[in-house]
């Protein structure tokens, strides 16, 4: 933490990269202009950074608990690991009916309800002694954190219009910055003699706090909501929105393969021992959160497609390091870089994406949690049993083309921004 301090400090050097990456890729017009008015932190947005820390949070302590629950449960790895997929499902299943739900209840309902949702899931899993129950309260914790996180998004996203970026950009600095917490929480709890449940129970308390100081801020309805048409008859998301849509599915598939089977290759492809190969996929996390301090500045500076191809550079300047490398602290090194680059992915996609749906932003970012659940259900999956017949080494090289792929779309869909919606550029 002192060395995280000290680099902001001493204002964000590492920037620079960013920067100079950006100034190639736009050259004379990558510049933002600068805003009329300065970004504004009202209530809904602090309430929204907290609440996305609190989400972070419950799903990153699935990880660390998961040697506890397994020596208590009995369960072999096979059965454990499906408590990583079932919040995927969860996802799914808002991807599919949450933009009707907010429609029909609205947001400030979306936000509450899915961080009960999400309390309650962390809970049975807790105590749910069955494999069904447990299970069952992974795919209520998935269903209702995507919930709350959907309508957190859009709500900003709403509420911050153009400068929707910064806030988005900020609201995963926050994320970031709480699961760095849950592993510290979740072994402190355990050498104290408190056990694991502690750490999702302080979670809970932390929620229901937050529900008494900010259950009365006013949360932004829906544009649908007062229009007179249907849910089934509004206009086809653009098809610009999809290209992005696609872009965040691969992004996903890249860096959720990275989180899951990261401690893996270092362990059996660069022969790192087990504990240490865990431990250091900690610099991977780090560099998420750095990066996202970093993207949260660079955004009012840099045009948002200027910084996600930066950063779509930058990650695969780190995966190549990391999979190619011939010596260990080159590959741990690229997992640095690799965090770097893949932390403002998402933020500015999702900030592109939602510009270009400005009109439907609800249903929109229920279309971006469905691609973004159907990648962490799958690419981690599909990634296993590739190792499985051909080695981790091998396996890893689908990130690879999944970066490809995102780099494709990006470059496709950034184009036809700056010709159609320059003002979004």
């Amino acid at each position: 933490m002192l060395a995280l301090n000290c680099g902001i400090d001493r204002h964000f050097v590492a920037s620079d990269l960013y920067g100079i990456l950006a100034a190639f890729i736009r050259r004379g017009d990558c510049m933002r202009p600068l805003p009329e008015a300065p970004f504004r932190r009202d209530s809904l947005t602090w309430q929204g950074y907290f609440l996305i820390a609190y989400l972070a949070y419950l799903q990153a302590v699935i990880g660390p608990l998961m040697p506890f629950f397994r020596a208590e449960s009995g369960y072999g790895y096979a059965e454990a690991s499906l408590h990583f997929s079932a919040p995927a499902v969860g996802g799914l299943v808002t991807g599919i009916i949450g933009a009707r739900l907010v429609l029909r209840f609205g947001r400030k309902a979306a936000i509450w309800l899915g961080g009960a949702g999400g309390a309650i899931g962390n809970l049975l899993l807790a105590h749910g002694g069955i494999l069904p129950l447990s299970l069952g309260g992974m795919v209520l914790a998935g269903f209702g954190g995507t919930f709350l996180q959907n309508a957190i998004q859009s709500s900003l996203s709403d509420q911050h219009g153009e400068r929707r970026a910064y806030a988005l950009t900020e609201l995963n600095v926050s994320a970031s910055l709480a699961a760095l917490s849950a592993p510290l929480l979740v072994g402190g709890f355990e050498r104290l003699g408190i056990g694991w449940r502690a750490a999702i129970y302080v979670c809970v308390v932390y929620f229901v706090c937050l529900w008494l100081i900010f259950r009365r801020v006013r949360v932004p309805m829906p544009a649908q909501t007062a229009e007179p048409t249907t849910y089934k008859r509004k206009a086809p998301l653009p098809r610009l929105f999809w290209a992005y849509a696609a872009a965040l599915f691969l992004i996903g598939a890249m860096e959720w393969s990275i989180a899951y089977w990261g401690a893996d290759f270092l362990e059996r492809a660069v022969g790192l021992e087990r504990t240490a190969a865990s431990t250091l996929m900690t610099f991977f996390f780090i560099a998420m959160l750095v990066g996202r301090i970093i993207g949260s500045r660079l955004t009012r500076r840099y045009r948002n497609t200027t910084l996600l191809m930066a950063a779509m550079y930058l990650a695969i300047v780190g995966f190549l390091l990391l999979w190619l490398a011939p010596l260990p602290f080159l590959n741990v090194l690229g997992l640095f870089i690799a965090g770097l680059g893949t932390a403002n992915l998402f933020p500015q996609g999702v900030s592109l994406a939602l510009g270009i749906a400005a009109a439907q932003v609800d249903i929109a970012n229920a279309r971006i949690g469905l691609s973004v659940s159907a990648a962490v259900l799958l690419a981690p999956q599909l990634l296993g049993n590739l190792a499985d017949q051909i080695g981790i080494q091998s396996a890893l090289g689908a990130v690879l083309l999944f970066q490809i792929g995102a780099l494709s779309l990006i470059w496709i869909a950034n184009r036809a921004v700056r010709r159609q919606r320059p003002a979004l550029a």
